[in-house]
């Protein structure tokens, strides 16, 4: 979690005890309206400097655990909120709402800022994590699949099997996710879960490399080898993401974590980081092997990597 979010999470304001100790609430309403505090659900607050900075899917956290431990209705989070507190990269927007288990299969519905999801098994494969309930990871990865699309699942399955550097780190199989499907009795959107976990690898290192993936076999490209290791003119050894055709073509996704995350880059600047990168990729050309990089505007822009693909020469399926 960022320590930001645990920050914010040990300030929240929450309105019934701050009337129990006050006896008024005027206070809170002129904080809100002189913007001191920032509403996260209806009676809980957050002083608005301690949002400062935190990104659209942090505040998305923030209120999902305020509201688990604060809130009325205490429903165990589900979705996209338990995704968002597992740690599960989101392709998709994180919610507006917060999502959590309905009482029966015909609870669906949004109200005071929850969206509660119905299902038949309120009580099946929940977990505790952050001091909050939540679905457990293999639920929350199977309902994940089924209801968002088919890109934001492969890179939610990728993560949840993707093998972890630290003991402890939650992780789970394909086998696992298919079970929690099994014993929900999952019919609608089963078929879009199925097809997430034949495609996902837990080879896929970054939320940039799962939509690689998938947006290679959508525009129509063979399917690449992963982490392919190469050797560079001076015989040092490489890793690529991608390889095509036994590494002779190359391809690199540049996630800004790269040059942004102390964990990736070490003890180096972003800008040695920028200098060892060129550095490695010389070496491999001048051994005779075709390199392309990509970044995420190129995802979001299919034709851009349609076209990188296309002039470094990877192959298209028959």
């Amino acid at each position: 979690m960022n320590p930001a979010v645990a920050a914010a999470l040990d300030r929240l304001v929450v309105a019934r005890d701050h009337r129990l100790e006050t006896n008024s609430g005027s206070r809170l309403t002129r904080a809100r309206r002189a913007g001191r505090l920032i509403s996260l659900a209806h009676g809980i607050d957050v002083p608005a400097e301690a949002v400062t900075g935190l990104s659209r899917a942090d505040l998305a956290l923030l209120r999902a655990l305020a509201v688990a431990r604060h809130g009325r209705a205490r429903r165990p989070l589900a979705r996209r909120s338990a995704a968002l507190v597992w740690g599960i990269p989101l392709l998709d927007p994180p919610p507006a709402t917060v999502e959590v288990l309905g009482w029966s299969p015909a609870a669906t519905r949004t109200a005071g800022g929850l969206r509660y999801w119905g299902t038949a098994h309120p009580d099946a494969q929940l977990d505790e994590r952050h001091s909050v309930e939540i679905t457990s990871l293999a639920r929350t990865l199977a309902e994940l699949a089924a209801s968002s699309s088919f890109a934001a699942g492969v890179v939610a399955v990728d993560w949840g099997i993707r093998a972890r550097a630290k003991p402890g780190e939650p992780s789970v199989t394909v086998s696992e996710i298919a079970a929690a499907a099994d014993a929900l009795g999952m019919r609608r959107g089963r078929a879009q879960v199925e097809r997430v976990l034949r495609f996902a690898d837990g080879r896929s290192e970054s939320p940039g490399e799962s939509w690689s993936r998938v947006l290679i076999q959508r525009l129509g490209f063979v399917a690449p080898d992963l982490q392919v290791g190469v050797r560079g003119v001076d015989g040092e050894l490489f890793r690529a993401d991608f390889g095509w055709d036994d590494g002779r073509i190359l391809g690199e996704f540049d996630g800004r974590e790269k040059y942004t995350s102390r964990a990736m880059r070490g003890d180096l600047s972003a800008s040695e980081v920028v200098v060892a990168e060129k550095r490695r990729e010389d070496s491999v050309r001048a051994a005779g092997r075709g390199v392309c990089r990509w970044d995420w505007s190129d995802l979001v822009h299919q034709h851009r990597l349609a076209a990188t693909l296309t002039t470094a020469g990877v192959p298209r399926r028959q």
